[in-house]
């Protein structure tokens, strides 16, 4: 579950339109180096939602889509530090 100040953050950001497909979602996990159900928990779902994702049965809805960019700023930040 997320926080609450998660949840105003992820308010108030800008949200373009993203297509986070199976192999993003994956490469995004193990960039971060977690396992499924430590992405899961740090994003807010279940393991069974982040392995439906990766095995591309479903995709994320539009909140999800917004942690998951954040997620991946967050990794660029870190990278370009």
């Amino acid at each position: 579950m997320t926080t609450s100040l998660t949840r105003t953050y992820i308010r108030r950001t800008r949200f373009e339109p993203q297509t986070f497909d199976h192999e993003r979602i994956r490469r995004l996990r193990q960039e971060l180096n977690m396992t499924q159900e430590n992405f899961a928990h740090e994003i807010g779902v279940t393991f069974a939602t982040v392995n439906r994702w990766e095995n591309g049965r479903t995709t994320p809805n539009k909140v999800a889509q917004k942690v998951l960019l954040l997620l991946e700023r967050k990794l660029r930040k870190i990278r370009s530090a």
